[in-house]
């Protein structure tokens, strides 16, 4: 039996897989992780040991998708975080990454065989587009400013999935 995801998560989860292909497939040591990174003791005193680009769904918000009717119209905002070595890098993966978020991506559903979480079972199902971006900026932290946080950038955009319906 198989456990699928909820519609928040496969946004996720489909993103993170979009982004991870286009990084694979164009630059090297480059790590593409969901959520935040857990960054060590040593983040005031060094750079990440190769650039991270962490992904996650920030938040979803809702609205009737029109008068009178109880279907609903789902946002999620997407947030992007680059933790690069210079801050040429940083330009140079915001830059990318922007390129790629601007057109559509698989939309997939997701599931796992019950009792194996780790491997995952995509479903094409749509087409996840950006309806709006929000920040396209470095990360500056003026109050001691750790080494770890140097060349951090933020990408957020706001999505929508369509289905194939």
């Amino acid at each position: 039996m198989a456990n699928y995801f909820q519609t928040n998560r496969d946004v996720e989860l489909s993103t993170i897989y979009y982004i991870e292909t286009q990084i694979d497939d164009n630059w090297s040591e480059v790590e593409v992780i969901k959520g935040f990174p857990e960054i060590g003791a040593d983040r005031a005193t060094s750079l990440p040991s190769r650039p991270i680009v962490s992904v996650r769904l920030s938040s979803q918000d809702s609205d009737r998708f029109e008068l009178g009717n109880t279907r609903l119209r789902n946002e999620y905002l997407i947030t992007i975080d680059i933790f690069a070595r210079s801050d040429g890098q940083r330009l140079d993966l915001a830059g990318f990454l922007l390129d790629k978020i601007k057109d559509p991506w698989t939309y997939y559903e997701h599931a796992h065989a019950s009792g194996d979480p780790e491997s995952l079972d995509r479903t094409a199902d749509g087409k996840i587009r950006v309806d709006r971006f929000i920040s396209n900026a470095k990360v500056d932290i003026f109050d001691s400013p750790e080494k770890f946080d140097k060349f951090r950038h933020i990408l957020s955009f706001v999505v929508v999935r369509s289905s194939l319906q």
